[in-house]
């Protein structure tokens, strides 16, 4: 099995050293982390550059309940591997609980296939944590205006339409808790990226927020919400709140599109 030389047991847990910083992993999870990056590491062979630990796994706030097991394949080829969806789904299948949670980001940034989005480019230059060989990534940042189209593609595609049903809600089931508590969330996360062009963990995006203060924006919920994450409170007390979410999108969108 891979050993990583940033980990450190503590009772059942693993520790991550990022640092002066100290990501908390359940021990389980990062056991089975290691086991897919070794499982890429002999199905790419020369292909593979390095598997990264990446969003919370990598730079903290890791939640066993609302957390997705991030990972970043780095790769040297001029094309795709074969049946990387075949792999991925094998990956996934090293575990039938934490496979569900695995989300697999991979490319080589010089091309354009693969699935390497310009955000997770920007967290595995900033907070990657390499598996196997250590390998620094050096690849170019995405520019100002890919990163903020990004993050406009995401509004669009993928927070806003979430929003109608979420809002109409009228109790939140095992199903709904996850997006839920997600969509709460956004609004800080969104706000960081677009202000920083960078990624970070929940807890800096929120501490961010009540920095600049935005306009219309209730902080209440997002500080509720990620108080949740960090099993301070239950999904049910954030959703007590009745946060108007499409408000809190409208409040969002308005802050950035002022921001130069």
């Amino acid at each position: 099995m891979t050993v990583d030389p940033g980990l450190r047991r503590c009772g059942g847990v693993t520790a991550i050293a990022l640092g002066n910083d100290v990501v908390n992993v359940p021990s389980d999870i990062a056991s089975y982390v290691s086991r897919v990056a070794d499982y890429f590491n002999a199905a790419l062979g020369s292909a593979l550059v390095e598997v990264y630990k990446l969003g919370s796994l990598a730079h903290g706030g890791f939640s066993k309940i609302y957390s997705d097991i991030d990972l970043g394949l780095l790769l040297n080829s001029g094309q795709p591997p074969e049946r990387m969806s075949e792999l991925i789904a094998e990956a996934k299948s090293l575990d039938a609980d934490y496979g569900k949670k695995l989300s697999v980001f991979w490319g080589n940034p010089g091309f354009r296939w693969g699935r390497l989005p310009n955000l997770d480019r920007l967290d595995l230059l900033d907070h990657g944590v390499p598996l196997l060989v250590g390998h620094k990534p050096t690849f170019p940042r995405p520019s100002k205006d890919e990163i903020r189209d990004e993050l406009l593609n995401s509004i669009e595609k993928s927070w806003k339409p979430r929003l109608p049903e979420l809002n109409g809600l009228t109790e939140l089931t095992p199903e709904t808790r996850k997006p839920y508590i997600r969509a709460i969330l956004y609004a800080a996360r969104l706000i960081y990226s677009w202000d920083n062009l960078a990624m970070d963990s929940n807890d800096h995006a929120v501490r961010y927020l009540h920095q600049v203060q935005p306009p219309g924006l209730d902080l209440k919920p997002i500080d509720k919400a990620l108080a949740c994450r960090q099993e301070k409170c239950t999904a049910d007390d954030v959703f007590a709140l009745r946060t108007d979410l499409m408000r809190q999108c409208e409040s969002a969108v308005s802050y950035i599109s002022t921001r130069p």
